[in-house]
């Protein structure tokens, strides 16, 4: 029993600090980023050997340098990235539950096919994608618009699989029921399908809107001065001449910001939620 106990021991040692591993690992780019925007830039630069890993008094200045920039409207960019992402997060959700809902417990010729055919998209580049959604988008008119960054993954396929995944759980009874009671179709989705699905939402809530937050390429073709989200104005910061990395570190902290804000205020339902629907029965 005492052997057991100690191999227990060992492995929930060694578990532990491989999660503290991970966690450094994670934290110690971002905490260096915080840091580094809060420096004149030669003193991160030509630190050499001895890095400085407190925070300085610098951070005032590199943002005014940043805001003084003619080439980039750094605060409008945010109010870009925050509009497009909470927009395209909110949207995307209805969507993509009302494809799960539609997929997990209803029956239509090709079901199956068409299922697969949306998981197949996911295999598919953002590289291979940009060329033939830029035509489309400028073809419809909204080329340099927030709608040509919303739009076109607004049907979300991994949102419509993990959708589709957690709502096969309701019980189809339940469902019968509410038919029986006089309940419309979208009832039964809006009233007896969505409240169910809360975990679920808040964990596809953040994937979605961490999607589109980091979404780079797309924004950079499509989109004009004046409506660069904040990976695009980050961009415009790397010069031919200079790369000014003061103003990108200041940049880079405060877009952490709405990811920690939005992964605290959903991070009670994330876990469950993308746990749920994981296991069989």
């Amino acid at each position: 029993m005492g052997s057991v106990t100690r191999d227990e021991a060992g492995w929930r040692f060694l578990g532990y600090s491989f999660v503290l591993l991970v966690t450094l690992l994670m934290i110690v780019p971002i905490y260096w980023i915080v840091v580094a925007s809060t420096l004149p830039e030669q003193a991160f630069l030509s630190a050499g050997t001895d890095v400085r890993l407190l925070p300085g008094s610098n951070f005032l200045a590199n943002l005014d340098a940043l805001q003084a920039r003619e080439s980039v409207d750094f605060v409008q960019s945010i109010w870009n990235s925050v509009f497009i992402a909470v927009v395209y997060t909110l949207l995307s959700l209805v969507l993509c539950s009302m494809g799960g809902f539609a997929f997990a417990k209803y029956e239509f010729k090709f079901k199956e096919p068409i299922f697969y055919s949306i998981l197949a998209t996911l295999t598919l580049p953002i590289q291979l994608l940009v060329i033939p959604l830029f035509l489309l988008v400028s073809q419809m008119g909204l080329s340099n618009s927030y709608w040509a960054i919303i739009l076109p993954w607004a049907a979300n396929p991994l949102g419509i699989f993990l959708m589709r995944q957690n709502m096969k759980q309701i019980p189809d009874a339940l469902l019968e029921s509410a038919r029986i009671d006089g309940a419309t179709e979208f009832q039964l989705y809006y009233r007896i399908a969505l409240p169910t699905m809360k975990s679920s939402l808040a964990a596809l809530a953040i994937v979605l809107f961490l999607f589109q937050w980091n979404l780079f390429l797309f924004p950079l073709v499509v989109l004009e001065q004046g409506k660069y989200t904040i990976p695009v104005a980050i961009n415009e910061l790397i010069g031919a001449q200079r790369v000014y990395y003061d103003q990108i570190m200041v940049a880079a902290a405060l877009s952490i910001i709405p990811l920690f804000l939005v992964f605290l205020f959903l991070q009670r339902h994330f876990v469950s939620g993308i746990l749920a629907g994981s296991v069989k029965e």
